[in-house]
């Protein structure tokens, strides 16, 4: 059970509005409480005012008051857009999240997560509740997760459109669809509500000693890029953004990377340390890594690089902010529709999607073309 509140003056009296997600609903008895919601997977959505109690002035009570049975609660019809969210994020926006939501909760049903996972299920419960619009409020792991979600649902990707709320370290997915960084002005661009079919691609690997097929909307990696997202540490992440991902590269870097193969159509590589896809141009923050991509060409874009060595991290730093890494001696610059990464050896290769650690090789990349519907400003593709 988890709960949202927001408060509001009115005839000399608090009231608190709170949405409340419970699956533990039964009897209700009597308060004087105006309620609405609708159901939601196992459990059901309330959205209620109710006057505060000196005694019991915390979301925390007001939640207990509704599953204790003292709340009268009837529902209204399902709303169009969804949001889904991490209560107990940190950081500078995560502490603004509650005044933020506070001013849209009247426009969408706020659903918050209760741990790793949580949204996958949350975002395919919204689609059979009949959800539009479904909002990812937060940074790239919360996109992939969220989408990952809406295609556990034979019907989740034909009926709902991904939305971005950018609230994370790096925002690649918010970055490429030129969603704005602000709130107020990404949180206009969902309720204009237009959207665009782009490419879904999808990877195959090993999670826990088991195959697991997953997508990935903006990004993935393996070898030593997957290691540095193994390796960041999320207190350094949380306060110094993406150097917390360069000094977990140079960490990385002290160690002995192992190699696999790739093999994009024709193009095979035989021993490489390093592989970075995109699903667009931006990889990393706001780095142009892929000057080739497109969102909607059915392929995804990739570097390799044979080695990473480290007296050359100084031409590589340079390379990333001209956009010409792919111009390097030992790199090499591939667009394919199916990608295969083989491991050489016995030792483990990390994969990364979307900027978090996913588990190893071996793994096969393949596109879903035009699969994801996404909200994006008018005209930016």
């Amino acid at each position: 059970m988890v709960a949202y509140r927001s408060t509001k003056q009115g005839e000399g009296i608090t009231w608190n509005r709170l949405r409340v997600f419970s699956r533990h609903h039964g009897g209700i008895g009597k308060k004087e409480a105006v309620a609405r919601g609708g159901t939601i997977g196992q459990g059901i959505y309330f959205q209620c005012d109710c006057k505060s109690e000196p005694s019991r002035p915390d979301a925390n009570s007001l939640v207990a008051s509704v599953l204790d049975g003292d709340v009268s609660c009837m529902h209204i019809p399902r709303v169009r857009i969804g949001l889904i969210f991490n209560p107990s994020a940190q950081g500078d926006k995560a502490r603004n999240l509650q005044s933020q939501l506070d001013s849209i909760a009247d426009e969408c049903t706020l659903m918050p997560t209760e741990g790793p996972g949580h949204a996958e299920d949350l975002a395919k419960q919204a689609v059979v509740d009949g959800c539009e619009i479904l909002v990812a409020a937060g940074g790239d792991g919360t996109v992939h997760e969220v989408t990952n979600g809406l295609v556990r649902h034979p019907d989740g990707l034909d009926q709902v459109a991904l939305g971005i709320l950018p609230m994370g370290t790096v925002n690649v997915m918010a970055r490429e669809l030129k969603v704005p960084l602000d709130f107020e002005a990404a949180w206009r661009v969902i309720r204009r509500g237009y959207s665009q079919w782009i490419d879904l691609p999808w990877m195959e690997l090993q999670r826990e000693g088991k195959a697991q097929r997953r997508c990935f909307p903006a990004l993935g990696g393996a070898g030593l890029d997957a290691r540095a997202c193994e390796l960041v540490r999320w207190e350094t992440k949380k306060q110094s953004g993406q150097l917390a991902y360069i000094t977990a590269g140079f960490r990385a870097a002290n160690e002995q990377m192992p190699t696999f193969r790739v093999q994009a159509d024709e193009h095979v590589i035989e021993s490489a340390e390093l592989i970075m896809m995109g699903n667009g141009h931006m990889y990393g923050g706001p780095f142009d890594m892929f000057p080739q991509a497109l969102l909607d060409d059915g392929k995804v874009d990739a570097i390799v690089a044979e080695r990473v060595e480290k007296w050359r991290v100084p031409q590589y730093a340079q390379a990333i902010l001209t956009g010409t890494l792919p111009e390097l001696d030992g790199v090499h610059y591939l667009q394919s529709e199916t990608i295969e990464l083989t491991p050489k050896g016995e030792k483990r290769v990390s994969v990364q999607l979307d900027g978090d650690a996913m588990g190893v090789l071996p793994g096969k990349i393949t596109v879903q073309a035009l699969g994801l519907r996404v909200v994006m400003p008018q005209s930016e593709m």
